[in-house]
Parts: structure tokens; sequence; C-alpha cells
């Protein structure tokens, strides 16, 4: 079996090394192509589509195509000439406080909040638990109306503010300007931003009128933007705070650790009951894995259900109970042949009553879920993740995090994966003991006053180094090995064609731009891709309601016709 499982994991390896070796070079040349668009613009003086074209290959090289880079130190100088020319600096000082003093007054910045994720709950409960400060929140993309209750209320009980930054009236630059007049009175900025990071870098361009930055990596296995303008770049984990120096050039003394925080572990079942609650046997072994959806994407035709059927068939108690895939056809054959044994659930927020339920915690594959990991783990589950390349040089796709380092256990082939789960299944006394150690260690790292001291280095680390000066940007080198060639692989990439990337941001171009792109989908009869509304509306108009509702009621009205009276009232 361990000759099969590793003969596959090395077969696969080298097919995903070379469709790397061939990609890599292509995405750069495209990559490429966007940052000469934004350049052009620039060199024209149009700051706003410089910005938009800078932002569309931000998104390029993080969420759809990876470039062989980390970070582009041409595309972010090319950031920084946007925001020290578009937006006129301030002949004082911002108003935040002087250097060296702690901060009070922190403001976050963040494409969005949802109810699950583990981006999302790592804000939230930074607020909750940094109580004696205020936080304010800017919401680059989201409305506030959708952002969950949790959120809102951390920040509104920190006496913050929470500001919805597309509804400022105006296009890129003006979003960017607001951006850094909110910031104006803030003693420090929290960057969670990842293929969002495009506003900030021209907002605080200016890095002697803002106040000191804080970036948190919480992408660290994707392409970001921010070294640029980050005084302290905030990583969750020991490898990403190695790729940070090694593939970003981040200096180490601005080069930190700050452990992702979870809540305090609150067992209000026995595990027998939330069992009963799920309406699982009490004798039944659960293992149980959390994660989005697209963490668990199917390699070479082996699903994650898949990977369990030995262990199911061998354990006729096992139960595996998978949160966040929903519906998978690709997984039927595999429920089908455990009975049911396999049961698979959309997302949740509420996953306490799984987790109270569970005897062992199996990660997702290929994409690990750490917050899952530790939240699993602050319960006393035993910890068990795949990790099949058998170098260092791609440690950022393993699952290791303080508080995990000593307990969590990490197979490198299938037969191996087995093997240690059904060991766990069969010996109780030891998946309880390894359970409760993981709790102690995370207990101690990750919660409360412990976590809250890391966070407090990490202030004061910001708040007295000397705000960092890019001067200026060196050759862009892509790197074609390891983990590069394996990243489209292990990573979610949505493989956004650039035209749609492009379309995306439509809203935010003057008419002019808007109605060239509208044209050139028509030529290319890409029909369904076009919208009058995207044409004559900006996207203000969407952000500020009433405005959106008046402007579809006329855009009814000219299509339909208010006069037919036959018209059915919903499109009146």
């Amino acid at each position: 079996m361990d000759k099969i499982t590793n003969y596959i994991a090395n077969d696969t390896l080298n097919l995903w090394r070379e469709e790397g070796n061939r990609q890599i070079p292509q995405n750069f040349e495209v990559f490429r192509n966007l940052v000469a668009q934004a350049k052009d613009y620039l060199k024209q003086g149009n700051h706003n589509m410089a910005a938009i074209y800078g932002d569309i290959a931000v998104e390029y090289a993080s969420l759809n195509q990876h470039c062989g880079l980390f970070v582009s130190p041409e595309l972010e100088n090319l950031l920084l000439t946007i925001g020290k020319e578009a937006l006129q600096s301030s002949s004082h000082r911002s108003e935040n406080r002087s250097l060296h003093e702690m901060p009070k007054n922190i403001l976050h910045i963040v494409y969005g909040v949802w109810n699950t994720g583990g981006h999302s709950r790592l804000l939230w409960r930074w607020i909750q638990q940094d109580a004696e400060r205020s936080h304010s929140v800017v919401l680059t993309e989201m409305r506030l109306d959708d952002t969950p209750k949790v959120f809102r209320e951390a920040v509104y009980k920190s006496h913050g503010k929470i500001y919805a930054l597309n509804k400022t009236i105006g296009n890129f630059i003006s979003r960017a300007k607001r951006l850094r007049e909110i910031a104006a009175s803030a003693d420090m900025v929290v960057l969670h931003t990842m293929h969002d990071g495009t506003l900030p870098v021209i907002a605080f361009a200016n890095r002697e009128q803002s106040p000191p930055i804080i970036y948190v990596n919480t992408a660290d296995e994707r392409f970001w933007t921010g070294v640029c303008i980050s005084d302290v770049v905030a990583n969750l984990r020991d490898s990403g705070m190695r790729l940070s120096q090694k593939r970003r050039g981040v200096e180490p003394m601005r080069n930190m650790v700050l452990p992702t925080i979870v809540e305090p572990t609150r067992r209000i079942l026995s595990r027998s009951e939330a069992k009963r609650q799920l309406g699982i046997s009490e004798n039944s072994v659960l293992l149980l894995s959390i994660a989005r959806g697209v963490k668990y994407n199917t390699s070479d035709g082996i699903s994650f259900a898949d990977v369990h059927l030995p262990l199911l068939k061998k354990h006729k108690q096992a139960i595996l109970m998978v949160v966040g895939p929903g519906n998978r056809k690709d997984w039927s054959e595999a429920i089908q042949q455990t009975q049911g044994r396999i049961r698979v659930f959309g997302d949740t927020p509420d996953t306490d009553v799984f987790y109270q339920a569970a005897d062992i915690y199996v990660d997702s594959y290929p994409f690990v879920s750490i917050t899952s990991l530790l939240e699993a783990g602050s319960y006393g589950l035993p910890l068990v993740s795949r990790y099949p390349y058998s170098s260092d040089a791609c440690e950022i796709f393993g699952a290791d995090m303080p508080g995990l380092t000593g307990n969590l256990i990490r197979v490198q082939n299938l037969g191996e994966y087995t093997s240690i789960l059904s060991r766990l299944v069969e010996d109780e006394e030891f998946r309880l003991s390894l359970g409760e150690a993981t709790r102690k260690k995370i207990t101690e790292i990750h919660t409360a006053n412990n976590w809250q001291q890391s966070l407090e280095d990490v202030y004061l680390r910001a708040a007295t180094l000397p705000r960092i000066n890019v001067t200026s940007a060196p050759q862009e080198e892509i790197f074609v090995g390891e983990p590069d060639v394996f990243l489209s692989k292990v990573c979610p990439f949505k493989k956004i064609d650039v035209e749609q990337l492009i379309l995306n941001r439509v809203k935010v171009m003057p008419f002019d731009k808007r109605f060239s792109c509208w044209i050139r989908q028509i030529k290319m009869g890409n029909f369904r891709r076009i919208s009058l509304m995207n044409l004559f509306a900006p996207e203000w108009f969407y952000e500020n309601l009433w405005l959106y509702a008046h402007l579809q009621k006329f855009y009814r009205r000219l299509r339909y016709g208010s006069w037919n009276p036959s018209l059915p009232a919903r499109q009146r």
C-alpha cells in the first residue's frame, strides 16, 4: 500500500511540476502586459486608469494565475508613484499620535467580512480581545448590511465606526483619497488585505504623513501588495514568516509572528449528547473536517471522500462528516460505498456541535485550513493533516502554526494517513491524550492574555520602528521551482480570464472607457457579459441604494414602457 501511494504521490507531483514549469512564464507575460498598460496610463497622467490596471494585475497574480512572484517591487513602485502624484500631500502630518506611543485608535482595512472563514473570524476576535482600544473598520468592497452581526457588535462595542468605501462618489483615486482621510485620525492601520491591497498602497504612498501600518499576512501562500508601505508584517505562522523574508524581501526587524486568536472552548455538550443531536450513535467514532468547499478540490480523480474509503470499510463504527463543501457529485460514489457514513454539509457559521461531537479531526486537502485545525484542537481533538511534498521548500502548503507544533500529526502518503487514522479509531486512550495535549498548547498561545501579549509586541514594533521607505524597484525576477510550480494545483484559483477581470472594474471607470469595453464585448459576441446598467451607472450608484432603486425603475420604464397596462407590476 505504501509503495503504491508513494508512487501515485510522486507521479502526481511530477505532472504538477511539469505543468507549472510551462504555465508560470506564460502567466508572467500576461501580468507584465497588465503592468505595462498601467504604466502607459500613468505616463498619460490618467491616474485612475493606471490604478485600475494595477489592481487588475494584482488580482490576476493573486487569485487567478501564479506568475512566479510573491511580490512585485515594480508594481508596488508604480502604485506608490500614482499615490504621490494623484493625492495632494498635506502640509502637516496626519492627526495620529506621535511616534513611539502605543496606539489607542486602530483602523482595520479589509475587503469584506463573512460569517465563515478564518480571515473574518480573526478580525472580529481581534477586536473583541483587544478591548482596551477603539477599533474602526474600512470595508473596501462590501456593504455594511451584508456583514455578520457579531462583527458589527464587536466594532460598535469598542466605540469604533464602520466605513463602506465603495459608497464613495467618484473614481478609484477618490476612494484612495477617502481612505487616507479616514486614516488621518487613526493611531495605527492594520491591513487585512490580499488581492485588494492596491487602494491602501496608493492611499498611504506618503509614509511620513500616514500612521504606522501592520500587514496581517493571512494569505501567505499568495501574491499580494503592501510590502512597500508595511512597517511590520504580522505573519500567522513560521513558514509564512520565512517566505516573507526570502521571497518578499521583508527585513527581519519588520517580520514577526502573530498567532491566530481562537475563542476559549465552550463545551456545553458532552460528546455523546452532541452525537445524538447530529443523529449518530454514541458508540461511533466521528472524524470531522471543516473548511470552504474550494479547499477540497479533487486531485487526479481521487476525491477527499475517496481517500477515506479504506479506513471506513475497515472500521464500521467510523463516520466522516465534512462541513463546507455541500453537495459534491464527485463524492457520491464514495458516500454510496459507505452506506452514508460520509456525510457532507454546506457552509454554516455554527460549527460548535460538530466539534463537540467529533473524536478525530482531519484537515482539508489539498489546501489546509489552519483556523479550523486550531478550533478543533481547542476542543481537545487529535489533528491529522497531509503533506505529500518531499522538500521544505513547500512548507507554506503544510499545516504549521504556533500551538500545533509537536502535536499535529502530519503524514506524507495515503498509506500512512490510513494507518494513523486507524490507530486513532482503535486506541481511545491515545486519541484522548493527544487531544488534551493539543488543547493545552493551543490555549497557552492562541487565547486571551497570552495572545494579547503577542499583539502588544507587534503594536510596539510598528510604533517604534522608523517608517518604511522604499526608494527604488529592483529588477523583477520570476521563480520556476518549488513551491511556485505547485501553486495552481494546491490553491483554489478562480481562473478568470483577463477580459472578465477588466469587465469586473467597468463600474469604476470613466464613461468613455466603460463605453469602449461595452463595444469591444459586442464585437467579440459576448452579449451575456455586457449590461446597459454597467455602461451608464458608475459603481457608487449601486452602493447608494436609493439612487440604484430609482435608476432601476427608470431602466425598466425605458425598456418595457410604464404605459402598458398589461405589464406585470414587478416590471413597471
